[in-house]
């Protein structure tokens, strides 16, 4: 298998799912036969270099793009600058601000791009233009991935040639969370853990998780609930937790480095969000072994099927998911049963190096269409080998 350079192009407000995933791809890769080369920008007026320094620690070739704005024409030059450096052979973009950015200064050096669309949401009336020209510009790019059904969906929609759209499940290096201990700190003397890791976004699902903790805490149970993340809407989420009395249940305890613990120390895991492609946590709470409460949205049906690998609810139903932990809560037959299927459905279906073996099949499309159908059986057989030692 050909070896061919991959530059990754991220804007990054802090470490979240897109920014998950991208590690995942990069560590899974080097075995798919790509050398990747990280850059991120960094917003001199809201600096955030949180996934620099994780990005850095794994070893991975990490660089900044200082940008001043959103039509800064010097970090254009800059991300130039690095093709030609690393002698780029593909330019892969995650988000509008990379999508952007990347296009112009791939198509000013000559070199194919890429993208992955994690989800789009709504926002601002001023990052609903940038939106609006993301998907403008993704229809001249070669190839788009979709993290799920439903985004690919939305390409087509946005009218995004079906040809360039390629459908590829996130990944998870499933080691990590099989083998993981509990974090020391997390655990509560008789009382059961229920966990929620996402961004403080009220997207996610707040106004609902919090309705439904209030309605369940009503002394007939012990349980805890803790909430791993940072994000917009801390003071929002801080202040709902106050007006419902939850100060002594609810905890928000931030960014934690040591995920795999965080999961590990949970009995329940709960992700209400109101929108969503194919959520990191989701994986990884499930192959964790963490019984797995989550909403139908995006991705999340065909990775949860209801009552068999955990518990489906719908968006903004917070009777249904408060009737949801609590059957948990009173049911650790239900929980056993449920986490061990959703750990070998994980397994099975959304391993990291399944991921890389998509990503770069993409990649070879772009680069040598004619030979597309060789670099599929080789794929297929580094896939069998990855098969073979997992049994």
């Amino acid at each position: 298998m050909k070896r061919i350079k991959v530059l990754q192009l991220i804007s990054s407000g802090g470490y979240y799912g897109a920014e998950n995933m991208l590690l995942n791809l990069c560590a899974s890769q080097e075995s798919a036969g790509c050398q990747n080369s990280l850059l991120l920008f960094y917003n001199v007026h809201q600096p955030n270099v949180e996934f620099y320094e994780r990005a850095r620690r794994t070893g991975l070739s990490v660089r900044m793009v200082h940008c001043q704005g959103r039509a800064d024409w010097q970090a254009v030059r800059q991300i130039e600058e690095y093709i030609r450096e690393d002698a780029v052979d593909i330019v892969h973009t995650h988000g509008y601000k990379a999508d952007l950015y990347g296009y112009v200064a791939a198509r000013r050096t000559g070199k194919p791009i890429v993208a992955t669309c994690h989800n789009w949401v709504g926002g601002t009336a001023a990052l609903g233009i940038y939106i609006r020209l993301d998907r403008m510009v993704l229809k001249r790019f070669q190839a788009v991935a979709a993290v799920s059904d439903a985004v690919a969906r939305q390409l087509r929609d946005r009218n995004i040639p079906a040809s360039k759209i390629h459908t590829i499940a996130n990944g998870i290096d499933l080691q990590k969370f099989t083998q993981a201990e509990p974090l020391p700190g997390l655990a509560h003397e008789g009382k059961k853990l229920i966990g929620m890791v996402a961004r403080l976004d009220l997207q996610k699902g707040f106004v609902d998780l919090l309705k439904a903790v209030h309605a369940l805490a009503d002394g007939t149970r012990e349980f805890k609930v803790v909430v791993a993340g940072e994000g917009p809407d801390r003071m929002a989420i801080e202040t709902m937790i106050q007006d419902y009395g939850l100060q002594s249940t609810v905890m928000l305890v931030g960014q934690q480095a040591n995920m795999p613990g965080v999961y590990a120390a949970l009995d329940i895991f709960v992700l209400p969000s109101l929108n969503d492609g194919l959520p990191m946590t989701v994986l990884e709470a499930m192959a964790s072994s963490t019984p797995v409460i989550a909403t139908r949205v995006g991705a999340i049906p065909k990775v949860i099927h209801d009552g068999e690998s955990g518990l489906l609810v719908q968006p903004g139903d917070s009777s249904g998911l408060r009737d949801a932990m609590a059957r948990l809560l009173d049911d650790p037959a239900l929980c056993r049963r449920l986490a061990q299927r959703a750990q070998a459905w994980v397994g099975q279906h959304y391993t990291s190096e399944a991921m890389a073996l998509k990503y770069r099949q993409m990649y070879d499309d772009v680069l040598d269409p004619l030979g597309a159908t060789a670099s599929l059986h080789s794929v297929q057989l580094e896939r069998s080998k990855i098969d073979a030692r997992r049994v």
